[in-house]
């Protein structure tokens, strides 16, 4: 697994993992400091979250005309431009004020549209870096790297910003992001022949386009199922949001805002518990993982029926940390099986369409899930939450008849 390639990939991800940590919170910071307004800083993870969406919806259109490789170079160098735009524009804002916020909208729109062409070639590219006996050990390290640079990220995120300025934070983020470029280029440039042509350079005669990734949803039972599981589970989660958990702290459990934060990272601290955990069994655990797809399935929601019950903080606490482990054993389980069901050539759009999909009900599962909590309650959202797990269930049961080392690769 630790071949050149794959560490540049890794390295390079996690560096601008980070830095979209920290130019988040900065982004947030200048907004806020220019507006006082909530209203204002809310509209940024929205604005994120509809950028990424319409990015996964058009990267199949490049998948076309470039490799994967190119794919993350071009992404991290547009989004560094940008972001060294911000850190320009940043330092005026006292004097142009609101016109600076709308600036930094529409930059952190476009840095947010090239993330939704890097994530799908990142998870496309690594069946390509790593043989299949390590590829779950790979989707493993990535994903507890992902949480682990998210849980500090935001930890010491507000603290720069505070201590150094927006404007600071963000140079230092064009930094990280011009290092990460550099690595998506040491991956490009010793990717070899057969595996730097173009995604569609073997799949010409299928007349892939931009709906592809769709139609092989529709038409493959196993990559339906995952997808289908996955819109269960992305509706469910919205329960975990701040609109949601804030109001739950306050009201059910009577503490103060601080224990937000402390549920936030206790569940962060689970899921890299759990991720480790499962690096350091992924031999055993890759020959069975439909099973642990239930079993981390059944463990969501168990554990978040839980947590919507307790009425005492500390039980509260260690909910909220159980939860990171489950997660996170459905979660790798099901991007490896994903990962082993769909031929490597096709995987990009397979990977694109899928993560339009996440996106938008992730979008849907918010409003829901708010609408429910102000006629119902928070707690009763928990609930709710638990039960769409438990109907996820019988779609992660259906992936049991499949074998990861008997899954035959989606044909043309």
């Amino acid at each position: 697994m630790w071949n050149r390639r794959f560490i540049c990939l890794w390295g390079g991800q996690t560096l601008a993992n980070l830095g979209d940590v920290f130019y988040i919170v900065a982004f947030i910071s200048a907004i806020y400091s220019v507006t006082a307004s909530v209203m204002y800083t809310a509209l940024v993870p929205v604005v994120i979250l509809t950028a990424q969406s319409l990015g996964g919806l058009t990267a199949p259109l490049l998948f076309q005309r470039l490799t994967l490789p190119q794919m993350l170079v071009l992404s991290q160098a547009v989004k560094t431009i940008l972001l060294a735009t911000a850190a320009v524009v940043v330092p005026m804002a006292p004097e142009a004020g609101k016109v600076i916020v709308w600036v930094l909208f529409a930059l952190g729109w476009a840095i947010a549209f090239m993330d939704g062409w890097a994530n799908p070639a990142r998870n496309a590219l690594v069946p390509r870096l790593v043989t299949g006996t390590k590829l779950m050990r790979a989707n493993g390290l990535l994903a507890t790297s992902d949480q682990t640079v998210f849980f500090a990220g935001w930890a010491a995120g507000g603290l720069l910003v505070a201590t150094f300025g927006d404007g600071v934070v963000l140079w230092g983020t064009v930094l990280a992001y011009t290092v990460a470029t550099t690595a998506m280029l040491g991956v490009s440039q010793r990717m070899d022949i057969e595996k730097s042509e173009p995604v569609q350079a073997k799949t010409d005669h299928a007349k892939m386009d931009w709906r592809a990734g769709w139609m092989l949803i529709r038409d493959t039972p196993l990559v339906r199922s995952v997808v289908a599981m996955d819109v269960l589970i992305g509706l469910s989660s919205a329960v975990w949001i701040a609109a949601i958990m804030l109001p739950f702290v306050k009201d059910e459990l009577g503490r103060g805002e601080e224990w937000w934060g402390y549920l936030n990272a206790s569940y962060m601290l689970g899921s890299i518990a759990g991720g480790a955990l499962l690096l350091a069994n992924t031999q055993r655990l890759r020959h069975h993982l439909p099973r642990w797809i239930v079993i981390g399935t059944i463990g969501s929601g168990l554990v978040t029926l839980c947590f919507g019950s307790s009425t005492n903080p500390l039980l509260a606490l260690f909910f909220s940390f159980a939860l990171g482990p489950m997660y996170q054993m459905q979660m790798i389980s099901k991007q490896t099986l994903l990962q082993q069901a769909t031929a490597v050539d096709r995987l990009p759009y397979v990977l694109s369409a899928k993560g339009t999909i996440d996106s938008l009900v992730f979008g849907i599962s918010a409003l829901i899930m708010g609408a429910v909590a102000e006629w119902l309650g928070t707690r009763t959202v928990y609930f709710l939450s638990a039960g769409i797990l438990g109907v996820a269930v019988l779609f992660a049961w259906q992936l049991r008849q499949h074998s990861p080392m008997k899954v035959e690769k989606t044909e043309g």
